[in-house]
């Protein structure tokens, strides 16, 4: 596509000969092949001169830079500057890949935690009514089973155009994707046409980023308030959580159709009726009108609201009650959320992603009514990001476990120690208090150790929750990355220590 025609009445201004062939779109230099149009978007200049000479060298035949920009370009190569180059991608990205959120329905999913685990029963669900599938999100981009690729929760607009383009080339109609405050902060999704947008719930998340909570949700609300309203597709609608205050405010402030969900009767999707247990959840709920008989394998009342939330869309999209409950049946779960790791026999053994305060509670809440005997906790807290989270992770360890245990998450480039210091001195606040479950708590530094002591220390009856990685199979330590997935090394040590599993 040539260069005016892809920006033909966008937000760039083309220095130089507008008439260059690109022949595909980057914003990392290290991906860039002749032809490509390169977006230099680092927010230090040295790094951004640095990236657009890389891009240059591997063959970029025009550029994308900031009004202030330009450091480093060639007086032959062609610039294109922006006031906002990342929302100039985005629409780039929409056209050079053909637009293809106009023809697919695409589910934004929004809020602080659940996003990973409603994506993946929105695919079960559209696959059981005979619709292939796509998810975009935190674990990766899939078609079904098949990976297309890795990398954030919400990928850079042109991975994302890439991807749904695959999707609908591969005969994919319904895609749900994971939207961060940090994807919408930064405009990644703002040329997307979605059919439906959903919000979760709200917690504290990205406060090292956003600052205060209030931006937070704001970032969170611009989905529903701006984008939304926005898209080219017909009968979009929005749904949200309608007993968690931050959902009443999206729904407040929409002005589309709007469904709500949650554990509260007389909301359009709520459970007349429920049991969780370790086996699984069994339910009956209302969703617009209807009735739908739910049997899941999914642990835990969190995962309750997942599955009210996926069924709420769905219902809404018009897909059929028998396809929702056989969805949500055969649906296993997201990799690392409240995932069952076989160790030791009487024990149960779960690996869950909460590495921020309210889902921590969340999950500690729901182990607390399925377990037969204590809740033990193994958890820390990342380096590098909001520290102010770290007393709240230890006081919630201390009122709703038996037996916290302090570890090491993903330091990064802060001491560990320091980190196990901060959040220790929150679980000391609370542990005298009446309220207080935990009578006592270990710190162990070394994550695998950690998770030996908790296996160690269970008896059966006992509920063990390893916190914080999930799905990850690494640890940032310093500028190393290590492997380490929590769910290997459980099954390595209940192997080393000879427990039963059966």
């Amino acid at each position: 596509m040539k260069l005016a025609r892809l920006l033909e009445g966008l937000d760039g201004r083309i220095e130089g000969d507008a008439a260059v062939e690109i022949s595909g779109l980057s914003y990392d230099s290290r991906a860039v092949a002749p032809g490509h149009l390169f977006f230099s978007l680092a927010r230090d200049p040295e790094r951004n001169r640095a990236n657009v000479i890389d891009a240059l060298n591997r063959g970029a035949r025009a550029i994308v830079v900031g009004d202030d920009g330009g450091g480093g370009a060639r007086p032959a190569v062609t610039v294109v500057k922006s006031g906002r180059p990342r929302l100039l991608m985005g629409a780039a990205a929409a056209r050079f890949f053909g637009a293809p959120s106009e023809r697919i329905d695409l589910i934004g999913i929004t809020g602080t935690s659940g996003k990973t685990t409603t994506t993946y029963l929105l695919a079960s669900i559209f696959e059981a009514a005979g619709f292939p599938a796509g998810i975009i999100g935190t674990v990766g981009a899939f078609i079904g089973a098949k990976k297309l690729s890795s990398g954030l929760t919400t990928p850079e607009s042109v991975d994302i155009e890439a991807a749904l383009a695959r999707m609908e080339g591969e005969g994919v109609r319904h895609t749900a994707l994971e939207v961060s405050s940090i994807g919408l902060a930064e405009g990644r999704v703002d040329a997307l046409s979605f059919r439906a947008a959903m919000f979760t719930n709200l917690g504290r998340d990205h406060l090292d980023y956003h600052g205060t909570l209030e931006n937070y949700f704001a970032a969170k609300l611009r989905l529903f308030s701006d984008i939304l309203p926005r898209s080219r597709r017909a009968d979009t609608f929005a749904v949200a959580r309608g007993d968690d205050p931050y959902g009443q405010r999206v729904l407040a402030a929409v002005r589309l159709r709007k469904i709500s969900f949650g554990l509260t009767p007389g909301l359009d999707v709520y459970p007349l009726n429920y049991h969780v247990d370790a086996g699984g959840i069994r339910a009956r709920i209302a969703a617009l009108g209807t009735q739908i008989e739910i049997s899941s394998p999914l642990i835990g009342e969190l995962n309750l609201v997942n599955i009210l939330g996926a069924s709420a869309v769905s219902v809404a999209l018009g897909i059929d009650t028998s396809a929702v409950a056989e969805g949500v049946r055969r649906c296993p779960g997201a990799p690392g959320r409240m995932e069952a790791v076989p160790a030791r026999a009487g024990v149960l053994v779960l690996v869950d992603y909460a590495h921020k305060p309210d889902a921590l509670e969340a999950v500690l809440a729901a182990a607390r009514k399925i377990s037969r005997g204590r809740v033990i906790c193994v958890f820390g807290c990342g380096g590098d990001r909001d520290r102010g989270k770290r007393p709240l992770m230890g006081a919630i360890a201390a009122r709703l476990s038996d037996f916290p245990i302090i570890t090491s998450d993903n330091p990064r480039s802060e001491d560990p120690n320091a980190i196990i210091l901060a959040i220790e001195a929150g679980l000391r606040d609370v542990i005298k208090e009446p309220q207080a479950r935990a009578k006592g708590f270990r710190i162990e530094p070394d994550r695998r150790a950690a998770i030996a002591l908790a296996l160690e220390s269970a008896a059966p009856g006992d509920t063990v929750i390893v916190a914080g990685k999930g799905h990850e199979n690494y640890q940032l330590v310093g500028d190393r990355v290590l492997e380490f997935d929590d769910r290997a090394v459980i099954k390595n040590l209940a192997r080393e220590l000879g427990f039963r599993t059966d």
